[in-house]
Parts: C-alpha cells; structure tokens; sequence
C-alpha cells in the first residue's frame, strides 16, 4: 500500500486524497492510528518469537524410543531372540536365519561350516579367528551376502560364539523349538 504522504515523481501528484478515500477513517498521518499500528506490530513479533522458541524447544527434545515388549513374539523373532537373549543360543538361530540356507550339506560348492575353527584358514587365505570370520560376514566375499548394514555387533559376536563352539546340526535332526512343550 502506498503511503499518504507519498509523491509521484512522474505525474507530480500526491496520493493523499486517494488513500483517504480507500480507507476512511484511516488517514496515515494520524499520530494515534501510526502507534496502534506500531503496537499491533510490536505484539505480533513478541507471540512470532515465543511460538518460536517454544518450538524449537520441542523439537531440541529427543524423541525417546518406546519400551520394548519381549512378549511380544513378533520382536523375539524380528530380534532373533526366541531361543535365548544372547551367546551361542541366540548365535544358533541366526545361524537358521541367515547362514543355514546357503551353508547347509545338502548345497554343493559352498564351504561348509561345521568345524570353522579347526581349519587354518578361510578360502580368502586370512587366518581362522574371530576379527577375521566377523568381517567376512560383515563384508561378505564372492557369491556371499554382505551381512554390515543387517546384523548388528551383537548378532554378530552371538553369530561366531555358536561358530565357534557348537556349530553346526544335521539337517535331519534340526535343533529343538524352546517353546515347545511335550504333553
């Protein structure tokens, strides 16, 4: 909006009358509608800024990940934890999960990992212990999955105690449901 005091270089009028005439009772050079104008600016800014801060205090505020329910079935399984919480027990079912399908004695020209720990090495040449099985399944290898952005540390320490201990069952005697109760 132009202001009532304004001129126009080009046609050397003033657009006083003008404005009075599209907002009347609102003549600009009013002292008191300049301060209540200024008031109302003044207010707007002060609520402006605390919706602000208010929100940026909120949203500096982390969000806290809601408790988990190891009850529920769903997360034991999604968790691979129904056999056990950890060790070579939750490392077995992993094992089912991730390793068995391609690493069983039915498949033929994948290395089998029944006794892992007492060959001297991997097919890659590197030496058979823990740091050097962990990236192997980390990275994987050629024609092997990379299992980094899948399993976390934890699966994977569980992982190689149960390749380390007791890995691996036959096929045709797989290993007992714990939650399965003879009657």
């Amino acid at each position: 909006m132009i202001a009532a005091r304004e001129y126009d270089f080009r046609s050397k009028t003033s657009y006083a009358s003008a404005t009075a005439r599209i907002l009347p009772g609102r003549i600009f050079g009013n002292d008191a509608s300049m301060n209540s104008i200024k008031a109302t600016a003044i207010l707007a800014m002060s609520v402006l800024a605390a919706a602000a801060a208010i929100g940026a205090n909120v949203f500096a505020q982390e969000a806290k990940a809601p408790a988990k329910d190891y009850n529920q079935r769903a997360l034991e399984i999604y968790e691979f934890r129904k056999a056990a919480a950890s060790g070579s027990e939750r490392g077995q079912e992993i094992f089912y999960y991730k390793c068995w399908f391609c690493h069983n004695e039915f498949v033929q020209g994948i290395p089998q990992l029944k006794d892992l720990y007492q060959k001297p090495n991997l097919l890659s040449g590197e030496s058979v212990n823990d740091d050097t099985v962990k990236e192997k399944i980390r990275n994987g290898g050629a024609g092997m999955a990379a299992y980094k952005y899948t399993l976390s540390n934890a699966d994977l320490n569980d992982l190689v105690s149960y390749l380390r201990e007791k890995c691996c069952w036959d096929s045709d005697t797989p290993p007992l449901n714990p939650r399965y109760r003879m009657r």
